[in-house]
């Protein structure tokens, strides 16, 4: 019995044997190592990639007069003025968010929103291009820094306003129904970092009433520009902290401050008043009191004055 046992385990190997040995009937040919790579290489490329734009790049090269490469450099820095509106768009609605956090004592949510704003300056192409030039200055490549000099120049010149014609006066005296309102500003270098785009600005204003009723003023609203154009809104009720009611030939002042990221601006805005009706001794018709626009400059420095009627730094009050 083993024997035949034995038998039979030989055969069945040598039938697995024949079985292995016979070649597939529908076995692809072997594809040529050159055609292999090349259809695999196929695959493998990438789409191309759109080149970065100059002020990107971490080496910059200078740029070639004229032809092809100037309309590039020109579709460059027009792409640069929008990434930068962009940001300063976004820079804007941060420090609004943290002048509000401020104001309202809110101080985790302000370093919350204070480190945001600083990642987001990191983002912005003016800033990137202002430390290229400094960086091409302290390492004494000079051909650099002047071709970035220009592309900032050129970048700021894209963000200037349109229209915007001379610097505004950094006063206004305005009159509305008898309701006079006088503005001063003046740039406090004490609190500034320009390295950082920090700019402080402190205002005085006098509101005389020239009327012959007595009103009150209920609430403020503040239209800040700066000088890249962005426009913020500031709303709230009366000015730090009061709702002062002026009797007819009196006045009231106060101080505030207003902090910037551009060396220079303007501000402008509206009192919501409402005057006291002789008959019925209640608080009636409401007036919108006109607050003329005056300039922020950079140029008009000295520190902030002391104060009259009242003092804040809670950004436009």
């Amino acid at each position: 019995m083993l024997s035949a046992l034995q038998q039979h385990a030989g055969a069945g190997r040598a039938a697995a044997g024949t079985r292995a040995a016979r070649p597939p009937l529908l076995a692809p040919a072997p594809a040529a190592p050159a055609a292999r790579r090349a259809s695999a290489g196929a695959r493998a490329r990438p789409a191309p990639r759109r080149r970065p734009a100059a002020v990107e790049r971490d080496d910059p090269q200078p740029a070639a007069p004229g032809g092809a490469a100037g309309d590039g450099d020109a579709a460059a820095a027009a792409s640069a003025a929008d990434a930068a509106a962009a940001a300063a768009a976004d820079r804007g609605e941060l420090e609004g968010a943290l002048r509000r956090a401020v104001a309202a004592e809110d101080y985790p949510e302000a370093a919350r929103l204070k480190q945001l704003l600083d990642e987001a300056m990191g983002q912005d192409p003016l800033v990137v291009l202002k430390r290229q030039l400094d960086a091409a200055v302290e390492e004494e490549r000079y051909q650099d820094a002047a071709r970035l000099r220009d592309q900032l120049r050129e970048l700021r010149e894209r963000l200037r306003p349109a229209g915007g014609g001379g610097a505004v006066p950094t006063s206004s005296d305005t009159v509305t129904a008898g309701i006079r309102v006088r503005v001063q500003s003046v740039y406090v270098p004490a609190q500034s970092v320009p390295t950082n785009r920090q700019y402080f600005f402190a205002y005085r204003v006098t509101i005389s009433n020239e009327s012959k009723a007595v009103v009150m003023l209920k609430s403020r609203h503040w239209i800040i520009t700066d000088g890249e154009g962005h426009v913020d809104h500031v709303r709230g009720p009366g000015v730090v902290g009061e709702q002062p009611v002026l009797q007819p030939g009196s006045r009231f002042s106060y101080e505030s401050a207003c902090p910037l990221r551009t060396p220079g601006g303007k501000m402008e805005g509206s009192y919501q008043m409402v005057s006291l009706d002789d008959v019925t001794g209640e608080w009636g018709e409401a007036i919108d009191v006109q607050i003329g626009a005056f300039g922020l400059s950079q140029e008009d420095g000295g520190g902030g004055g002391g104060g009259g009627g009242g003092g804040g730094g809670d950004g436009a009050a």
